[in-house]
């Protein structure tokens, strides 16, 4: 047992070293920045996207592959789409990190654990997220495109719902995304929001503006995550894997509700300033020595 102590300790101490080398904080706070900004850039159109609709604009939502897809059509698409691609593995890279040694020095007990799984999850989803774009940049069988995640969430599901149990499953598994939704709310709404992310460069009140904005982005995706939540379970209690919704199909389903227009574009807002908030990191965000 002592043992045992003893080189949980000497591990610990050298995530620490780690940590709190030069070198390695330039590169993860490069890695960040990047990723950061691309993430916001993301969902900075997806937002805008949305608010034309929301304002009676002919078109359709998107989700992160449609709006890769999106910028991929653009002057110079191939370059932004390379810059798109070093971004998105930049931040799974920094996710990545941010699990295994956790630089924000967030606690170690079990909230600070659920944070760090958290952040796997999110590497593994930019990794595929990134897979897709470069399929996209070299005409492979499987591009990013929009609705392309609604279909594969659809599939998986149709998959699921054959095995046994199958309807348990996909329930379970919308609960955890619902809890997850939850999770992003409850972020938003907490007083200590990212109360460790260090902004150089900006005000008191300058960080707290781009806090809020934040605050409102993360409480409008979870909203989204609940949506997607709730249609899972839609999707399991009728056996039918065209109830499940993607990013884009459960944000386009606020449209058919009352006041649907305002619901959308709220949300559309918040996925701006969601937007907005990422792109502030990405200038003023720096690991603390």
């Amino acid at each position: 047992m002592p043992s045992k102590t003893k080189t949980i300790r000497k591990i610990e101490k050298n995530r620490k070293n780690v940590v709190h080398n030069d070198t390695f904080n330039s590169m993860a706070e490069i890695m960040a920045r990047l990723g950061y900004g691309v993430r916001g850039l993301i969902y900075f159109i997806m937002g805008l996207l949305a608010l034309l609709i929301s304002l009676g604009s002919v078109g359709n939502t998107t989700d992160q592959q449609g709006t890769i897809a999106t910028i991929g059509k653009q002057p110079g698409g191939r370059i932004l789409l390379w810059l798109v691609l070093l971004g998105l593995i930049s931040y799974s890279l920094w996710a990545l990190i941010e699990a295994v040694l956790n630089p924000l020095y967030k606690n170690n007990d079990k909230k600070g654990i659920a944070k760090r799984v958290t952040y796997l999850f999110i590497s593994i989803s930019y990794a595929f997220l990134a897979i897709a774009t470069y399929s996209l940049i070299i005409g492979g069988a499987k591009p990013a495109h929009n609705g392309k995640q609604g279909a594969e969430t659809q599939n998986y599901v149709a998959k699921i719902l054959t095995m046994p149990l199958g309807q348990i499953l996909v329930f379970l598994i919308a609960i955890i995304v619902i809890l997850a939704g939850i999770f992003q709310v409850y972020k938003g709404i907490i007083p200590g929001f990212e109360r460790r992310l260090y902004l150089i460069k900006l005000t008191q009140a300058q960080q707290k503006w781009v806090k809020d904005l934040g605050r409102f982005g993360t409480i409008s995706r979870g909203i989204i995550i609940i949506l997607i939540g709730i249609f899972l379970i839609i999707a399991a209690y009728t056996s039918n894997s065209n109830e499940a919704k993607g990013f884009n199909s459960a944000l386009m389903s606020l449209m058919h509700q009352p006041y649907g227009a305002w619901l959308m574009g709220g949300i559309a807002l918040g996925l701006m300033s969601f937007g907005i908030y990422s792109l502030s990191i990405a200038l003023f965000f720096r690991l603390r020595k």
